[in-house]
């Protein structure tokens, strides 16, 4: 799209959300992330407090008191084994000059660095004892480069998604599958556009006006997670001691790859983890999505995973789903 037709855009969309906005009161962050509304707005504060009271039940629902115990942590790199990363042209065609990190994020089915580390996989430890929350109510995601920063964003259900616009041009930022009743435009430079998920689950956060901009998130019920860059890195922190297990879920791949630890108290445990790409595999899964389905797979927000890595993906949005983070 053109500057100037974006321009009137922006424009048009911001008066229309100035439009539709102005009669409502101005909204804060409340308990869990949700929106807590001024009193004057007693329909709204009834919405917020019933958002709050399901957060408080999906990530705790046995009641637990907030864990105070030993705590330890996992650290360690993921690794691709097997064939190299193929081409994707018939999604990198689609994405225009000036667009520098979208193009790195999508020319190869998925991305790895020096020694074969891989990026873009979510590492979760779950099934241990005791109900931890977040510490931060919102999980900071920069458009950059006609992208979103990362193929893949983790977050826990009650936390927002604050989208930043670090480019010249303007964003439409949404969930797919969540009904949107404004759009809200990330102006370059301006305040960060609020995305709340209704839910734990697998969603997608698009542009509405670039189909090539997009981004794998995952809600999950606990916040003992971390996701790899081009190092494949990972350290999750604050893990309640005893026998917990580590996932390695790659979307990309549709792969995953488990261990179980035993966490001792004020140590890190080294961890390496891999996971095998198969290009005739992935070829042969290709060949039978593109067969007519029987029924379409419904999924979290209308947006779970089906096909190649549907069931990775689903185990991954609900693992250690609850207090205690218990595995389903």
């Amino acid at each position: 799209m053109h500057a100037r037709a974006w321009s009137w855009l922006a424009l048009l969309l911001a008066a229309s959300s100035a439009c539709q906005e102005a009669p409502r009161p101005a909204a804060t962050t409340g308990v869990g992330g949700a929106p807590s509304i001024e009193r004057s707005s007693p329909v709204l504060e009834e919405a917020a407090r019933q958002r709050a009271e399901s957060v408080e039940r999906s990530l705790n629902p046995q009641s637990l008191p907030l864990y105070s115990g030993p705590v330890g942590a996992v650290r360690g790199v993921v690794t691709v084994t097997g064939d190299p990363a193929p081409l994707t042209p018939e999604r990198s065609s689609k994405i225009p000059e000036g667009c520098p990190r979208a193009l790195e994020l999508e020319q190869r089915l998925f991305r790895e660095g020096v020694d074969r580390t891989l990026a873009d996989v979510l590492v979760t430890v779950t099934e241990y004892q005791g109900y931890i929350k977040p510490q931060a109510e919102a999980v900071r995601v920069e458009a950059r480069g006609c992208a979103f920063g990362s193929n893949v964003i983790a977050l826990v259900y009650g936390q927002r998604i604050d989208v930043y616009n670090r480019d010249p041009q303007g964003y439409l930022p949404r969930l797919v599958g969540v009904p949107t009743y404004t759009l809200r435009v990330a102006m370059p430079g301006g305040n960060p556009v609020p995305i709340f998920p209704p839910s734990p689950g697998h969603f997608r956060l698009v542009d509405e006006t670039r189909e090539y901009m997009r981004s794998d998130v995952y809600v999950l019920n606990y916040p003992t997670f971390d996701v790899t860059g081009l190092n494949g890195a990972f350290d999750i922190q604050g893990i309640p001691a005893g026998d917990v297990k580590v996932t390695a879920f790659s979307p990309a791949l549709g792969k995953v790859s488990e261990q179980r630890v035993k966490i001792q108290a004020g140590a890190t445990q080294e961890l390496k983890l891999e996971l095998a790409f198969s290009q005739a595999e992935y070829e042969a899964a290709l060949r039978s999505k593109a067969q007519p389905a029987a029924s379409p797979a419904a999924g979290a927000g209308g947006a779970l995973s089906s096909g190649a890595g549907g069931d990775s993906a689903r185990r991954a949005a609900s693992a250690g789903s609850g207090a205690g983070g218990s595995g389903s």
